[in-house]
């Protein structure tokens, strides 16, 4: 599960992500926002992670054997 925590209050640099709930209060705690200010959002978590196995070619087995014969 990913957060989204947003402060509407500020203009600019008024939101980041982190993984748990409990995470993101302490971190707008660290970074002096109230948190009762703050918007806590929950994302999917297929916008967060990469883990697009056809595009970076890790399960592209014909690569895989091109590479090994050109030895790299």
């Amino acid at each position: 599960m990913f957060v989204k925590v947003v402060n509407p209050k500020l203009k600019r640099n008024n939101q980041f992500r982190v993984q748990t709930m409990s995470a993101g209060i302490k971190e707008a705690r660290s970074r002096g926002w109230d948190p009762q200010n703050c918007k806590f959002e929950q994302i999917r978590d297929e916008l967060v992670t990469n883990k697009y196995k056809e595009l970076d070619g890790r399960m592209n087995k014909r690569g895989k054997q091109f590479a090994m014969r050109a030895g790299l």
